[in-house]
C-alpha cells in the first residue's frame, strides 16, 4: 500500500500511527515516530525536488545535516530540513563566463553589494515560480492538511498532517523547512539515492510503497565539511557573539565527520580554497577573518560564555530525543575537536609556509 494512501482516507490514520509507533520500537537507532514520520516528507520532497524536476535544471546542491545524515549516515541525529544551494552563477542574468563573472562582482566592497542586492532579487523571484511549482504538485497529492507556505525568498515551509504521536520537544519544528541560497556554490556534487528511515525495517520496505528519492545532487563532502568548520570559525571569532540556539548541532557535525571518517579535511585542497574564497567574499562578518582558517589559525573551540551556552543547548538537544542514542559530552566533543583543530593547522601552516 502506498504509504501517502494512509493520509488520503482519514479512516486509515489511526492505522499509520500504529505503523509509526511500532516502527519506532523497531528501528535499528531508536529513532522517535515524530522523526520516522517527518522523515517520509523530507524523502518525498527530496524526490520532487530533484527527480520530477521542480528545480527547473538549476545547479543545485543538497548539503548541511540533512544532507550527512541520509547520504552517509555521518550524523547520528534528526535533522529534519533541506538545505539547498544554487549555484550562485546560475542565477546571473547574461553569458559571462564564471571566472569573468566572479572577478567582477568581487572586485570591491560596492561591486559585492551591488551583486547580494541583485542576487536576492533574482532569488526572489527564482523562489516565488519554485513556490508555485510545488504548491500545485502538493495539491495533486489530494491530502488534507499538505500545504506550501511562502517565508520569503530563502525560506518555504511544508506542512503535512501529523499522525505521529509528539513528544512535545521544542527542538522539533513542525514543518519541513527547504531553505535556499544563491550566494554559494551549488557544486561540485555527485548523484545519490536517498531512502526512508521507515524503509530501514524490512517488514515495512516489503508492505508499504514508500518513496525514493534516485538523483539527488549532494554536495561534495569536502566542501561540507569545509563549510561548517569555517563556520565553527566564525562563531568562536566573530565580535558579535551568536545565540546559542540550535548551534551545539555544528560541533557535533564536525566531530562525527572526523570520527567517522567521512572525508579527510585536508585531502582537497581545491575545497579548502574555494569555501575560504567565497566565506571571505560573499559572507564578511566583522571580526572574522576566513583566511585564517587556511593558513593554520583555524578556531574550533568557542570561548566562555558561549562554551557553556552551546553546552546548554546541546543538553536541550539531548532531551528532546533529537539523537539516535545518546552521544558523546559535550565536553568531550571538544576535547577531540581541540584536537582535530591542532592537526588541521599545523598541516596548513606548514603548507603555507612552504608556499611562501
Amino acid at each position: 500500500m502506498d504509504i501517502f494512501d494512509f493520509y488520503r482516507d482519514k479512516t486509515k490514520r489511526s492505522d499509520l500511527k500504529d505503523i509509526f509507533k511500532d516502527a519506532s520500537q523497531k528501528h535499528p537507532d531508536g529513532l522517535g515516530e515524530v522523526f520516522i514520520e517527518k522523515d517520509i516528507w523530507v524523502t518525498e520532497l527530496l524526490r520532487l525536488l530533484f527527480d520530477e524536476g521542480l528545480l527547473e535544471g538549476k545547479a543545485v546542491a543538497f548539503k548541511g545535516g540533512t544532507a550527512l545524515s541520509k547520504r552517509w549516515k555521518a550524523i547520528e541525529r534528526f535533522s529534519e530540513d533541506i538545505d539547498l544551494s544554487i549555484h550562485w552563477h546560475d542565477m546571473l542574468n547574461g553569458d559571462k563566463p564564471e571566472a569573468e563573472a566572479w572577478a567582477e562582482t568581487t572586485m570591491s566592497n560596492s561591486q559585492n553589494k551591488k551583486f547580494r542586492e541583485a542576487q536576492t532579487k533574482r532569488l526572489e523571484e527564482w523562489t516565488l515560480g519554485f513556490f508555485e511549482r510545488l504548491k500545485a504538485r502538493l495539491d495533486a497529492y489530494g491530502i488534507e492538511g499538505l500545504q506550501a507556505n511562502y517565508l520569503n525568498s530563502e525560506k518555504v515551509e511544508v506542512y503535512y498532517p501529523i499522525v505521529a504521536e509528539q513528544t512535545g520537544s521544542h527542538y522539533h519544528l513542525g514543518p519541513v523547512l527547504l531553505e535556499f541560497g544563491a550566494r554559494n556554490r551549488g557544486k561540485p556534487t555527485e548523484p545519490s539515492q536517498l531512502t526512508t528511515y521507515l524503509s530501514e525495517i524490512e517488514e515495512y520496505e516489503e508492505a508499504l510503497s514508500l518513496p525514493v528519492a534516485e538523483d539527488v545532487l549532494v554536495f561534495d563532502p569536502s566542501y561540507i565539511i569545509w563549510e561548517k568548520l569555517t563556520a565553527l570559525h566564525q562563531f568562536c571569532t566573530s565580535e558579535k557573539s551568536p545565540k546559542a540556539a540550535r548551534l551545539a548541532r555544528h560541533w557535533y557535525d564536525v566531530d562525527c565527520m572526523m570520527c567517522k571518517e567521512i572525508v579527510d579535511p585536508l585531502g582537497n585542497h581545491q575545497a579548502i580554497n574555494d569555501v575560504v574564497e567565497m566565506k571571505s567574499a560573499r559572507w564578511s562578518v566583522k571580526g572574522v577573518d576566513f583566511s585564517l582558517a587556511s593558513t593554520g589559525k583555524l578556531c574550533l573551540i568557542p570561548d566562555e560564555p558561549l562554551r557553556t551556552e552551546i553546552a546548554q543547548d546541546f543538553v536541550e538537544m539531548v532531551e528532546g530525543g533529537m539523537y539516535f542514542g545518546k552521544p558523546d559530552d559535550f565536553s568531550t566533543i571538544l576535547d577531540r575537536l581541540s584536537s582535530t583543530e591542532k592537526m588541521i593547522n599545523e598541516s596548513l601552516f606548514l603548507l603555507s609556509n612552504t608556499k611562501t
